[in-house]
């Protein structure tokens, strides 16, 4: 079949269904659809999936840093300016990915806010910095002054989370979240019952996880993504972890409706075993506990994993009798 053929068969879709495709399509690729006729100039403003990736604006490994920042704030520009040329009437996804939200805190909270009045249903806040290793010791420590002096105002974020069914977070909220005031009281339940931390399992973060599984009483799935690269904002001294998640204390999703747990990069750390052995200990209904071992583990890492995962499997007391554990081989 010739392209001319292929592009009649592509023509005679409906709008709906051309509006379907490009919403599969990368923000830049899905913006060139409007270049092909007077038909299509319009459809990728109405996409189901909005994906704003600073990476596909800013090189951070390559440029330096004023570049990056002025490239920062154009990226931020163009987000903004897609938000109020959108003519859809509803969003299936809206993901941001940016490393660095200093001096873009009402940018975004209007983000947010865009994506909450568009019924959203699947939500990905990410401000990892995967570059991290790279920034320097002085402008690590200027982030953490910022952030202790100013900070972003995470309550403001979450009275716009409370109907997202499905709930994409990084590390970096989960370590300022604890900040806020009274964050156990923040806002009335969220909705969410798919929820993704994108974490390190750190110390430092152990607080964070706790206000979200405060939060999340209709909560169906938690996953703990260990390939974060995030780096550690918080200065505070870290907290035990084994005296942390030996408390006693339960939440509403662990008591009725918190099934599924999944553990992706599994390593077998104490941090990890920690948390898991307070979630066994507590959840009530959970039914199926998924770790999947970390790519890249060379001999001794990998026993490290198996031994892990046999302690769970063996010594870590279910409160559910339905609760089933696997361990998925890279």
């Amino acid at each position: 079949m010739d392209s001319g053929r292929k592009s009649d068969l592509i023509s005679n879709l409906p709008d709906c269904l051309l509006v379907l495709i490009i919403s599969y399509l990368p923000l830049k690729e899905s913006v060139r659809t409007s270049a092909i006729s007077k038909r299509w100039k319009n459809l990728c403003r109405e996409t189901t999936n909005l994906v704003f990736k600073e990476s596909e604006f800013v090189n951070l490994s390559v440029l330096d840093q004023e570049t990056i920042k002025l490239k920062r704030v154009l990226f931020v520009r163009i987000m903004r300016q897609w938000i109020s040329r959108f003519t859809g009437e509803s969003l299936d996804s809206f993901e941001i990915y940016l490393s660095d939200p200093v001096g873009f805190e009402a940018d975004i909270v209007s983000l947010i806010e865009f994506a909450a009045s568009k019924q959203v249903k699947n939500l990905v806040i990410d401000f990892s910095n995967h570059a991290s290793k790279n920034i320097g010791v002085v402008e690590h420590l200027l982030t953490l002054i910022y952030y202790q002096k100013n900070g972003l105002d995470i309550s403001h974020l979450f009275f716009n989370l409370l109907y997202v069914k499905n709930l994409t977070i990084c590390s970096f909220l989960l370590q300022m979240i604890q900040d806020c005031d009274n964050p156990m009281e923040l806002h009335d339940p969220m909705k969410t019952q798919h929820l993704v931390m994108k974490t390190n399992l750190h110390a430092n973060e152990f607080m964070g996880i706790t206000i979200f599984l405060n939060s999340c009483p209709e909560l169906e799935s938690l996953t703990f993504d260990m390939g974060t690269t995030e780096r550690i904002l918080r200065t505070s001294s870290p907290l035990d972890a084994k005296t942390f998640w030996l408390a006693n204390k339960s939440y509403a999703c662990l008591e009725k409706t918190l099934k599924i747990v999944k553990v992706k990069n599994f390593r077998g750390s104490s941090n990890e075993l920690h948390v898991l052995h307070y979630l066994i200990r507590t959840g009530r209904v959970m039914e199926q506990l998924d770790l999947y071992e970390a790519n890249g583990l060379d001999h001794k890492q990998k026993r490290l994993v198996l031994a892990g995962a046999e302690e769970v499997r063996r010594y870590f007391k279910k409160t559910s009798r339905d609760l089933q554990m696997t361990l998925h081989n890279a």
